[in-house]
Protein backbone atom coordinates (compact mmCIF):
# COMPACT_ATOMS: atom_id res chain seq x y z
CA UNK A 1 0.00 0.00 0.00
CA UNK A 2 1.07 3.60 -0.60
CA UNK A 3 0.27 6.86 1.12
CA UNK A 4 -1.66 7.93 -1.99
CA UNK A 5 -4.53 5.76 -0.77
CA UNK A 6 -4.82 7.43 2.65
CA UNK A 7 -8.36 8.70 3.26
CA UNK A 8 -9.79 11.52 5.32
CA UNK A 9 -11.76 8.96 7.32
CA UNK A 10 -8.53 7.21 8.35
CA UNK A 11 -7.06 10.52 9.50
CA UNK A 12 -10.24 11.31 11.41
CA UNK A 13 -9.99 7.97 13.26
CA UNK A 14 -6.31 8.65 14.03
CA UNK A 15 -7.10 12.10 15.46
CA UNK A 16 -10.11 10.82 17.43
CA UNK A 17 -8.08 8.07 19.13
CA UNK A 18 -5.44 10.62 20.11
CA UNK A 19 -8.07 12.99 21.47
CA UNK A 20 -10.24 10.36 23.24
CA UNK A 21 -7.29 8.48 24.74
CA UNK A 22 -8.25 4.93 23.74
CA UNK A 23 -9.54 2.82 20.88
CA UNK A 24 -12.71 1.99 22.82
CA UNK A 25 -13.49 5.65 23.57
CA UNK A 26 -12.81 6.59 19.95
CA UNK A 27 -15.17 3.83 18.76
CA UNK A 28 -17.94 5.16 21.01
CA UNK A 29 -17.32 8.72 19.84
CA UNK A 30 -17.43 7.70 16.18
CA UNK A 31 -20.32 5.29 16.71
CA UNK A 32 -18.28 2.43 15.27
CA UNK A 33 -17.12 -0.93 16.56
CA UNK A 34 -13.73 -1.08 18.26
CA UNK A 35 -12.54 -3.68 15.75
CA UNK A 36 -13.38 -1.30 12.88
CA UNK A 37 -11.43 1.51 14.55
CA UNK A 38 -8.47 -0.80 15.20
CA UNK A 39 -8.47 -2.03 11.59
CA UNK A 40 -8.67 1.53 10.23
CA UNK A 41 -5.69 2.77 12.21
CA UNK A 42 -3.65 -0.36 11.46
CA UNK A 43 -4.28 0.18 7.77
CA UNK A 44 -3.22 3.83 8.12
CA UNK A 45 -0.02 2.78 9.90
CA UNK A 46 0.72 0.33 7.10
CA UNK A 47 0.24 3.01 4.46
CA UNK A 48 2.25 5.56 6.43
CA UNK A 49 5.11 3.14 7.06
CA UNK A 50 5.51 3.93 10.76
CA UNK A 51 3.54 3.02 13.90
CA UNK A 52 1.37 5.86 15.17
CA UNK A 53 0.49 4.35 18.56
CA UNK A 54 2.43 2.41 21.18
CA UNK A 55 0.12 -0.38 22.32
CA UNK A 56 2.41 -1.90 24.98
CA UNK A 57 0.62 -0.07 27.80
CA UNK A 58 -2.95 -0.36 29.05
CA UNK A 59 -3.86 2.76 27.12
CA UNK A 60 -2.38 3.42 23.66
CA UNK A 61 -0.02 6.37 23.51
CA UNK A 62 1.29 8.24 20.53
CA UNK A 63 4.69 7.27 19.21
CA UNK A 64 7.16 9.98 18.30
CA UNK A 65 6.00 9.64 14.67
CA UNK A 66 2.37 9.83 15.80
CA UNK A 67 2.99 13.05 17.73
CA UNK A 68 4.75 14.53 14.73
CA UNK A 69 2.03 13.57 12.24
CA UNK A 70 -1.00 14.43 14.40
CA UNK A 71 -1.04 18.20 13.65
CA UNK A 72 -0.73 17.44 9.93
CA UNK A 73 -3.70 15.09 10.13
CA UNK A 74 -5.72 17.77 11.91
CA UNK A 75 -4.79 20.31 9.25
CA UNK A 76 -5.88 18.00 6.41
CA UNK A 77 -9.23 17.41 8.12
CA UNK A 78 -9.69 21.15 8.64
CA UNK A 79 -8.74 21.93 5.04
CA UNK A 80 -11.25 19.38 3.74
CA UNK A 81 -13.97 20.90 5.94
CA UNK A 82 -13.10 24.37 4.62
CA UNK A 83 -13.17 23.04 1.05
CA UNK A 84 -16.63 21.58 1.53
CA UNK A 85 -17.92 24.76 3.19
CA UNK A 86 -16.52 26.92 0.39
CA UNK A 87 -17.99 24.64 -2.29
CA UNK A 88 -21.40 24.69 -0.58
CA UNK A 89 -21.36 28.47 -0.43
CA UNK A 90 -20.36 28.76 -4.07
CA UNK A 91 -23.31 26.54 -4.98
CA UNK A 92 -25.50 28.93 -2.99
CA UNK A 93 -24.18 31.89 -4.99
CA UNK A 94 -21.58 33.15 -2.51
CA UNK A 95 -18.89 35.26 -4.13
CA UNK A 96 -15.35 33.91 -4.33
CA UNK A 97 -14.05 37.46 -3.89
CA UNK A 98 -15.40 40.93 -3.23
CA UNK A 99 -13.97 44.24 -4.44
CA UNK A 100 -14.51 47.45 -2.46
CA UNK A 101 -13.36 51.01 -3.05
CA UNK A 102 -13.16 53.36 -0.05
CA UNK A 103 -12.67 57.11 -0.18
CA UNK A 104 -10.02 58.77 1.98
CA UNK A 105 -12.87 60.92 3.31
CA UNK A 106 -14.30 57.86 5.05
CA UNK A 107 -13.11 57.33 8.61
CA UNK A 108 -11.85 53.80 9.33
CA UNK A 109 -14.23 53.85 12.30
CA UNK A 110 -17.03 53.33 9.78
CA UNK A 111 -15.69 50.14 8.27
CA UNK A 112 -12.86 48.40 10.18
CA UNK A 113 -15.08 46.68 12.75
CA UNK A 114 -17.52 45.69 9.99
CA UNK A 115 -14.69 44.09 8.02
CA UNK A 116 -13.58 42.17 11.12
CA UNK A 117 -17.09 40.69 11.42
CA UNK A 118 -17.12 40.03 7.68
CA UNK A 119 -13.96 37.93 7.92
CA UNK A 120 -15.52 35.83 10.68
CA UNK A 121 -18.81 35.44 8.82
CA UNK A 122 -17.39 34.79 5.35
CA UNK A 123 -13.86 33.40 5.87
CA UNK A 124 -13.73 31.94 2.36
CA UNK A 125 -14.41 35.24 0.57
CA UNK A 126 -11.29 37.13 -0.51
CA UNK A 127 -11.49 40.89 -0.06
CA UNK A 128 -9.84 43.41 -2.37
CA UNK A 129 -9.93 46.93 -0.91
CA UNK A 130 -8.77 49.91 -2.97
CA UNK A 131 -8.57 53.57 -1.98
CA UNK A 132 -9.96 56.52 -3.93
CA UNK A 133 -9.66 60.16 -2.94
CA UNK A 134 -13.11 61.63 -3.33
CA UNK A 135 -16.41 60.66 -4.96
CA UNK A 136 -15.87 58.49 -8.00
CA UNK A 137 -18.23 55.94 -9.52
CA UNK A 138 -15.75 54.86 -12.19
CA UNK A 139 -14.76 51.61 -10.47
CA UNK A 140 -18.43 50.63 -10.05
CA UNK A 141 -19.30 51.62 -13.62
CA UNK A 142 -16.36 49.75 -15.14
CA UNK A 143 -17.02 46.56 -13.16
CA UNK A 144 -13.81 46.95 -11.14
CA UNK A 145 -15.62 47.20 -7.79
CA UNK A 146 -18.72 45.64 -6.27
CA UNK A 147 -19.24 48.17 -3.47
CA UNK A 148 -18.10 51.68 -2.69
CA UNK A 149 -17.88 53.82 0.45
CA UNK A 150 -17.56 57.49 -0.42
CA UNK A 151 -18.89 60.99 0.22
CA UNK A 152 -21.80 62.03 -1.97
CA UNK A 153 -20.72 65.53 -2.96
CA UNK A 154 -23.15 65.48 -5.86
CA UNK A 155 -26.24 63.29 -6.51
CA UNK A 156 -25.19 59.96 -8.00
CA UNK A 157 -28.44 59.26 -9.80
CA UNK A 158 -30.73 56.25 -10.06
CA UNK A 159 -28.09 53.92 -11.53
CA UNK A 160 -26.90 53.22 -7.99
CA UNK A 161 -28.40 51.77 -4.84
CA UNK A 162 -27.17 53.94 -1.96
CA UNK A 163 -27.59 54.14 1.77
CA UNK A 164 -26.33 56.65 4.27
CA UNK A 165 -23.72 55.19 6.61
CA UNK A 166 -22.22 58.21 8.33
CA UNK A 167 -20.68 61.64 7.85
CA UNK A 168 -17.23 63.06 7.29
CA UNK A 169 -16.71 66.17 9.41
CA UNK A 170 -14.59 68.79 7.67
CA UNK A 171 -12.41 71.18 9.64
CA UNK A 172 -9.90 73.84 8.60
CA UNK A 173 -6.37 73.40 9.94
CA UNK A 174 -2.87 74.76 9.77
CA UNK A 175 0.45 73.88 11.32
CA UNK A 176 0.71 75.11 14.90
CA UNK A 177 3.45 77.57 13.83
CA UNK A 178 1.40 79.04 10.95
CA UNK A 179 0.72 82.80 11.22
CA UNK A 180 -3.05 82.31 10.92
CA UNK A 181 -3.07 80.41 14.22
CA UNK A 182 -2.12 83.63 16.01
CA UNK A 183 -4.89 85.74 14.41
CA UNK A 184 -8.06 86.47 16.36
CA UNK A 185 -11.08 84.45 15.30
CA UNK A 186 -13.26 84.27 13.36
CA UNK A 187 -10.97 84.53 10.35
CA UNK A 188 -12.38 86.59 7.49
CA UNK A 189 -11.91 85.65 3.84
CA UNK A 190 -9.74 88.72 3.41
CA UNK A 191 -7.32 87.50 6.08
CA UNK A 192 -7.26 83.90 4.92
CA UNK A 193 -6.80 84.83 1.27
CA UNK A 194 -3.42 86.36 2.10
CA UNK A 195 -1.98 82.96 2.93
CA UNK A 196 -1.29 79.93 0.76
CA UNK A 197 -4.22 77.50 0.62
CA UNK A 198 -3.66 73.78 -0.06
CA UNK A 199 -6.59 72.49 -2.10
CA UNK A 200 -7.76 69.05 -3.11
CA UNK A 201 -8.66 68.46 -6.76
CA UNK A 202 -9.81 65.24 -8.34
CA UNK A 203 -8.08 63.50 -11.23
CA UNK A 204 -10.83 60.86 -11.02
CA UNK A 205 -13.26 62.21 -13.61
CA UNK A 206 -15.03 65.48 -12.75
CA UNK A 207 -16.29 64.58 -9.30
CA UNK A 208 -14.91 67.69 -7.59
CA UNK A 209 -15.10 71.21 -8.94
CA UNK A 210 -11.64 72.60 -9.49
CA UNK A 211 -12.45 75.80 -7.54
CA UNK A 212 -14.48 74.08 -4.82
CA UNK A 213 -13.99 75.95 -1.50
CA UNK A 214 -11.21 78.14 -2.88
CA UNK A 215 -10.59 81.06 -0.50
CA UNK A 216 -7.11 82.23 -1.51
CA UNK A 217 -5.77 83.56 -4.79
CA UNK A 218 -2.50 81.80 -4.08
CA UNK A 219 -3.16 78.07 -3.77
CA UNK A 220 -1.51 74.75 -4.49
CA UNK A 221 -3.58 71.84 -5.78
CA UNK A 222 -3.00 68.22 -4.84
CA UNK A 223 -4.99 65.09 -5.66
CA UNK A 224 -4.38 63.14 -2.45
CA UNK A 225 -5.41 63.89 1.12
CA UNK A 226 -2.24 62.47 2.65
CA UNK A 227 -0.11 64.77 0.50
CA UNK A 228 -2.35 67.66 1.50
CA UNK A 229 -2.03 66.76 5.18
CA UNK A 230 1.77 66.61 4.99
CA UNK A 231 2.00 70.00 3.24
CA UNK A 232 -0.25 71.60 5.84
CA UNK A 233 1.67 69.96 8.68
CA UNK A 234 4.91 71.21 7.15
CA UNK A 235 3.65 74.79 7.30
CA UNK A 236 3.37 75.28 3.53
CA UNK A 237 -0.24 76.44 3.78
CA UNK A 238 -3.64 75.93 5.38
CA UNK A 239 -6.58 73.86 4.20
CA UNK A 240 -9.70 71.88 4.99
CA UNK A 241 -9.39 68.23 5.99
CA UNK A 242 -11.60 65.38 7.24
CA UNK A 243 -11.19 65.49 11.01
CA UNK A 244 -10.13 61.83 11.33
CA UNK A 245 -7.03 62.44 9.19
CA UNK A 246 -5.67 65.20 11.42
CA UNK A 247 -6.87 64.00 14.84
CA UNK A 248 -3.39 62.81 15.82
CA UNK A 249 -1.69 66.07 14.86
CA UNK A 250 -4.31 68.07 16.77
CA UNK A 251 -3.80 65.90 19.86
CA UNK A 252 -0.03 66.31 19.86
CA UNK A 253 -0.23 70.02 19.15
CA UNK A 254 1.56 70.06 15.78
CA UNK A 255 -1.64 71.31 14.08
CA UNK A 256 -4.32 73.75 15.15
CA UNK A 257 -7.94 74.29 14.10
CA UNK A 258 -8.76 77.52 12.26
CA UNK A 259 -12.21 79.13 12.47
CA UNK A 260 -13.25 80.80 9.19
CA UNK A 261 -16.00 83.39 9.40
CA UNK A 262 -17.70 81.71 6.45
CA UNK A 263 -17.14 78.79 4.09
CA UNK A 264 -18.55 78.66 0.59
CA UNK A 265 -21.29 81.08 1.52
CA UNK A 266 -22.21 79.27 4.74
CA UNK A 267 -21.49 80.17 8.33
CA UNK A 268 -20.45 76.61 9.08
CA UNK A 269 -18.16 73.97 7.65
CA UNK A 270 -19.71 71.02 5.81
CA UNK A 271 -20.37 67.56 7.12
CA UNK A 272 -20.22 65.34 4.06
CA UNK A 273 -22.72 62.47 3.87
CA UNK A 274 -20.97 59.11 3.46
CA UNK A 275 -22.83 56.51 1.41
CA UNK A 276 -22.45 52.82 0.70
CA UNK A 277 -23.26 52.19 -2.95
CA UNK A 278 -23.46 49.54 -5.65
CA UNK A 279 -24.68 49.48 -9.21
CA UNK A 280 -28.43 48.87 -9.43
CA UNK A 281 -27.93 46.61 -12.47
CA UNK A 282 -25.15 44.61 -10.74
CA UNK A 283 -26.40 43.76 -7.25
CA UNK A 284 -23.85 42.01 -5.02
CA UNK A 285 -24.12 38.39 -3.96
CA UNK A 286 -24.81 37.21 -0.41
CA UNK A 287 -21.47 38.37 1.04
CA UNK A 288 -21.60 41.73 -0.70
CA UNK A 289 -25.20 42.30 0.36
CA UNK A 290 -24.29 41.45 3.96
CA UNK A 291 -21.44 43.97 3.82
CA UNK A 292 -23.66 46.63 2.23
CA UNK A 293 -26.26 46.18 4.97
CA UNK A 294 -23.67 46.25 7.76
CA UNK A 295 -21.94 49.36 6.40
CA UNK A 296 -25.27 51.16 6.35
CA UNK A 297 -26.86 49.63 9.45
CA UNK A 298 -29.49 52.10 10.59
CA UNK A 299 -28.98 54.24 7.47
CA UNK A 300 -31.88 55.19 5.25
CA UNK A 301 -32.04 54.17 1.57
CA UNK A 302 -31.51 57.10 -0.80
CA UNK A 303 -34.06 57.45 -3.54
Amino acid sequence: MTMDAITVEQLRVFVTIAEQGSFAAAARHLNRTQSAVTYTVQKLEGQTGVPLFDRDQYRPSLTEAGRSLLPHARKVIGDIADYRLHADRLRQGLEADLRIVVSQFVSPDLYVDVLKRFELTFPSVRLDLATITVQSTAALDQGQADLSLMPEFFPMGNSYVRRHCGVSKIIVVAAAVHPLVQVAVPLTNDIMSRHMQIMLVSREASSLKQNHAQHADNCWRVDDLETKRRLILGGVGWGSMPDHLVAGALRDGTMAVLEPAEWDGSDRLPQLPIVAAHRRDRPPGPAGQWLFEEFSRGGEPIE
